[in-house]
């Protein structure tokens, strides 16, 4: 099963940058001051961005092991719809050759009856079996997203009577 890692994020501080910007602000430099400035807002941006990145790896994983379980099962549909093809050219073939083996009208119209019944019933197993793989693979492709979103949600605060309880 494919996975993803992430890399722990390391928690930045932006004091030191703000400690810069303020002496700069201080000094009455306006170069210093863009300068501190500018190294400030680059490092709340970063800090951001690995926050976002951080939990998008979970993210990624959850959806890479979602599509893998749908590949995955769509490959043996696949596989199940061609055995069941093969089954039906050979039960086709067979009555064909049944077919022609007829004595009289009445003798074919029983045949062709017969064969109609023994495909619909074959069809209507076989719609049956798909459903249930389909059934199946959409509760393994949601497990993994399901999963993902339980752990999330754990990390948020409750709440209470819509209140955040205090700690």
């Amino acid at each position: 099963m494919a996975t993803a890692h992430t890399e722990t994020t390391v928690k930045k501080s932006a004091s030191a940058a703000a400690a810069k910007a303020s002496e700069a602000i201080e000094s009455g430099s306006p170069e210093a001051a863009l300068t501190a400035g500018t190294i400030l807002a680059e490092r709340y941006r970063d800090t951001a961005y690995e926050s976002l990145v951080g939990k998008n790896g979970e993210n990624v994983t959850a959806v890479m092991n979602a599509g893998e379980a749908m590949f995955s099962g769509l490959a043996e549909v696949s596989q199940e719809m061609m055995s069941f093809a093969n089954t039906r050219l050979r039960a086709d073939m067979e009555c064909a050759e049944d077919f022609a083996k007829a004595t009289s009208p009445e003798d074919l119209f029983e045949k062709q009856c017969s064969f109609a019944r023994r495909a619909a019933e074959q069809y209507a197993e076989e719609t049956s079996k798909l459903i249930g793989m389909m059934a199946r693979i959409q509760q393994s492709c949601w497990a993994p997203m399901e999963a993902c979103t339980k752990a999330a949600l754990q990390g948020l605060p409750s709440t209470t009577n819509g209140e955040a309880e205090k700690k």
